[in-house]
């Protein structure tokens, strides 16, 4: 008797006849082109219906023929389509997109290999993923307005991934392109144009690796291993493995960012730091990373430009280094020229840096010889070792390399604890300063760590001033001093200094000066000047402080400090003591590493966000004033000696007001205290409004290859491939720089340079409808926080700066970025459906109520940003970003009282509302318990 075969459900079988009466979903067809004996696709089944996110991926799929696959997750399965040429970012361009089987959702995971003779045999790499929302206009919610518009083939969509990002539209063609009928339903791609739109990008040739794991198509179709790679700051664990083959000169930019490897930065320092340290020369050359194998080599500087080509000389030298050791190598170090086999001044490399002609090349490396000069080791072999503490990395550097060392490869010396020996050799010997390493330290790329300080030798002394050049611009009194010395009979001209006044102290220098002009110069050689000069008597001593001589005998970057009236200016000669002319050079043997160095535990520096003392403070204000009277273009001068060059003060940036830049600049230097913390060691993005908040109005991220040396600029890598210079915020020299660009609001991303896939906290903007009172914004905050009372959540909340509220709630330490989205946005739906006729989580503008207040949870992705408290807002009138207290939401809250003529008198009486409170971590145990 025949058994009889249970029924089957249509869901078993992966089948739906239809969802909300409007798609058909059907699995049959993939599974029965698939043997899943033979091939590691899942076979997968109808995914539970999506509650408000719906998941998107595109794979790219090396089958018969190269093609890109989207998926879009509708109804319990993944709706799929083959984009022969892949997505574009340009609105002009029409991708042929045609619909192919659905796929089940376990498949978004999906990257290796499909065995040849396998329906889609070939290599799939998963090139994006994230989530999409509707982009139609209309009432409905998401998931409805995404069904009609598959029914209708008019499918509008905004894109939340790691590289698509924006608003597209697929067309379902009535006929296939050419007019034929065609057999599978055939779609046209599009990008709308938005904020993400540009023709200059060709997104396909330029990311060609995997978004999760950074490997390249071939190195999945060889069965490479998912290659190591962190932003992070890594934490000492066992040395993580990247397979070799990563590191290649045809993509140098590439290796650098799929391995995660970037030099680590000195913070500076000022003074010896004490036991449990090891002290290193600091060199006057070029930091590189070397990607070393026997094939090839490749030198990456900080800024990701490759000088493989133009020191032939170093790469030589490290291919046959990794030759005698086989294997390869990753190494940081410094390429410095070399005089009679020492290092020598930086003078005699800098004609080197930009030759690219071969026969030039040639030439110099006779004239002008390199070494690299190694201090640490970040690879051996396929081990990633920057989880090791420094001793043993540098154990493992001599092992290496020690026995090997040549003119062109050395291992800089290292002494312990004995940092006051080591700066007084440096001081005796004109080295540019000394670097002091803990020397339990891990090496943290990218990072600027108090892990490593930079001491820099700073030489003092006094001079003479025989002269002074009229003042640029809107300076006042005098440009700069002329300095010299006596030697004998004859006065020297050394050089001269504008920096180190504030504006009393010119004004007391050129009163001093005015009694001792005369016609004639009284320097043996007229020295050339930028400005007009006036001569002097030589009879006044001043005192400066300056990095170096330069190799004519002049001083490099000197800064007044005083004048010194118990000094005879005839005795005032050169110290024998100071004048290096010619730089001398360190010798390098390979010292040893103390075995007895004691594990250290590593710290991430917050970045400079030291704020000016109120001195500093007065001062700046002072000079901002006055610049603006004299016509608004100056250098300003900064606490610590750095400038930047400030224009068009006086111009009106509201005009409604009448508030000016300079009035702008004013506010941020008198709330650095506050505004820096909380953009510190973040990228920032600018809006800028150069003509003020009426004029046309631009959004920049990237930051310029120039930029002055006080800017801090990182390198972000945006996906498996890209490199991107960004600001970084934190100093008071970065803010008041991108303010004079225009930027009236800089916005900071939620996760820090040191580890951009983690956020620090999760925002919901409440954003009222254009009839919403505010009153409703205050009563859906209120809500809010009763949620996060029941959650067991604390936050921070604060103006908009326009119309709204953003709550900000601290995350743990390690919580991804989906993860913050989550959170907001299982508090944001709370607050909906408990409140459906005040608050929505509808993303569609026209979709609601006009009345009602959009929860928005959609701001925490990666690279999304806000005003960030504090920060002054592009309004008809300058309004701020201010923190308040949870108390002081009543029907009595305006945020229009909140200006830059009122808030600091606020934060005077207040103190700091904001930074304090975000530093107090919430436990996400709760949640999960939910």
């Amino acid at each position: 008797m025949a058994t009889k075969r249970p029924k089957t459900t249509k869901a078993a079988r992966g089948e739906s006849s239809s969802r909300s009466g409007t798609t058909v979903t059907n699995l049959a067809e993939y599974r029965k082109k698939r043997d899943f004996s033979l091939t590691r696709e899942p076979a997968g089944g109808l995914a539970p219906k999506a509650q408000g996110i719906l998941r998107f991926v595109i794979q790219k799929h090396a089958a018969s023929h190269l093609h890109f696959d989207l998926r879009l997750e509708m109804d319990g399965v993944m709706k799929s389509w083959a984009v022969p040429k892949g997505p574009s970012l340009d609105p002009s361009v029409k991708r042929l997109a045609m619909q192919v089987e659905d796929h089940p959702v376990e498949y978004n995971s999906f990257e290796g290999t499909i065995p040849q003779g396998q329906y889609g045999g070939g290599t799939v790499l998963l090139w994006d993923q994230g989530t999409y929302t509707s982009a139609a206009d209309g009432d409905g919610s998401d998931d409805d307005k995404i069904r009609d518009g598959y029914k209708r083939g008019d499918l509008k969509i905004y894109f939340h991934g790691k590289r698509m990002h924006g608003s597209y539209v697929l067309v379902r063609m009535k006929f296939g392109r050419n007019g034929s009928t065609a057999e599978k339903p055939q779609w046209l791609f599009i990008k709308h144009r938005d904020e993400f739109a540009t023709a200059d990008i060709d997104i396909v040739a330029e990311t060609t690796t995997s978004v999760t794991t950074g490997r390249t198509m071939e190195e999945i179709a060889s069965g490479k291993s998912k290659v190591w790679q962190s932003d992070r700051t890594p934490k000492a664990a066992p040395a993580a493995k990247i397979p070799s083959s990563s590191i290649s000169s045809r993509s140098p930019a590439r290796t650098a960012s799929a391995a995660g490897l970037e030099p680590m930065l000195c913070t500076v320092g000022t003074e010896i730091p004490g036991e449990g340290w090891t002290y290193e020369p600091k060199y006057d050359g070029i930091r590189v990373l070397a990607f070393a194998t026997s094939d090839s080599v490749t030198l990456i500087t900080r800024n990701g430009n490759d000088k493989s080509l133009q020191f032939p000389e170093v790469t030589s030298a490290l291919k046959k280094l990794v030759a005698k050791v086989k294997r390869p190598l990753v190494l940081d170090g410094e390429i410095v020229a070399v005089n009679d086999g020492k290092p020598a001044r930086f003078q005699e490399l800098q004609n080197r840096m930009h030759v690219k002609e071969a026969a030039a090349i040639d030439r110099y490396q006779a004239s002008a010889p390199t070494a690299f000069i190694l201090f640490d080791m970040l690879m051996d072999g396929a081990d990633v070792v920057v989880g090791e503490p420094w001793f043993e990395r540098r154990a493992l550097l001599e092992k290496r390399v020690g026995r090997h060392v040549s003119d062109r490869i050395q291992i800089t010396p290292s002494t312990h604890d004995k940092g006051d020996a080591v700066l007084a050799e440096a001081r005796a010997n004109g080295w540019e300063g000394i670097i002091a390493k803990k020397v339990g330290s891990t090496y943290q790329p990218g990072v600027r760590s108090r892990d490593w300080l930079k001491l820099k030798i700073e030489f003092r002394q006094e001079f003479v001033v025989g002269g002074y050049t009229e003042p640029r611009n809107s300076r006042q009194h005098l440009g700069a001093l002329l300095l010299g010395y006596f030697d004998g009979g004859r006065f020297i001209y050394v050089g001269h200094t504008g920096g180190g006044f504030t504006s009393k102290g010119l004004g007391e220098m050129y009163k001093k000066l005015g009694p001792l002009e005369q016609k004639k110069s009284p320097f043996e050689e007229v020295p050339r000047t930028n400005e007009k000069p006036h001569w002097l008597r030589p009879e006044i001593v001043v005192e400066v402080k300056f990095n170096e001589f330069t190799a004519d005998g002049m001083l490099r970057q000197p800064i007044y400090l005083g004048t010194r009236d118990d000094k005879n200016a005839r005795e005032v000669g050169m110290e024998k003591k100071s004048l290096q002319r010619k730089r001398a050079a360190p010798k390098l043997p390979v010292r040893k590493t103390s075995a007895r160095a004691r594990r250290a535990v590593s710290s991430v520096s917050a970045g400079s966000s030291k704020a000016p003392k109120s001195r500093d403070t007065n001062a700046l204000l002072d000079q901002l004033t006055a610049i603006e009277k004299k016509g608004g273009d100056a250098l300003l001068d900064l606490p610590g000696g750095d400038q930047i060059q400030v224009t068009n003060l006086g111009k009106v940036f509201f005009p409604d007001t009448g508030h000016t830049k300079g009035d702008l600049m004013r506010y941020y230097v008198r709330v650095a205290p506050y505004i820096l913390p909380v953009m510190a060691d973040r990228p920032l993005v600018l809006k800028r409004f150069p003509n003020g908040v009426n004029g046309q109005a631009f959004f920049q991220q990237k930051a310029a290859e120039e930029t002055p040396d006080a800017i801090r600029v990182g390198l972000i890598h945006t996906d498996g491939s890209s490199t991107n210079r960004r600001f970084i915020g934190g100093s008071l020299a970065s803010l008041l720089y991108l303010v004079q660009l225009g930027s009236i609001s800089v916005d900071p991303w939620h996760s820090r340079i040191q580890s951009l896939e983690f956020a620090d906290y999760t925002i919901i903007d409440l954003d009222p409808g254009p009839r919403a009172p505010f009153g409703s914004v205050v009563k859906v905050a209120r809500w809010a926080k009763e949620v996060m009372d029941d959650l067991g959540l604390h936050g921070s909340l604060k103006t908009s700066g326009s119309t709204g509220l953003h709550i900000y709630i601290p995350l743990p330490p390690d919580t991804p970025n989906d993860a913050a989205t989550l959170v907001a946005q299982m508090i944001a739906t709370e607050v909906a459906q408990a409140h459906p006729k005040v608050a929505t989580i509808e993303r569609a503008v026209k979709a609601r109520g006009a009345t009602t207040v959009y929860v928005d949870f959609l701001q925490n992705i990666i690279g999304k940003t806000v005003a960030g408290a504090y920060s002054v807002r592009a309004r008809p009138e300058p309004t701020v970003s201010t923190p308040i207290a949870w108390d002081e939401l009543d029907d009595d809250l305006d945020p229009r009282n909140f200006t830059i003529d009122t808030v600091v008198d606020r934060f005077q009486k207040v103190g700091d509302l904001w930074n304090p409170a975000m530093k107090k971590k919430n436990s996400l145990r709760a949640l999960l318990k939910r």
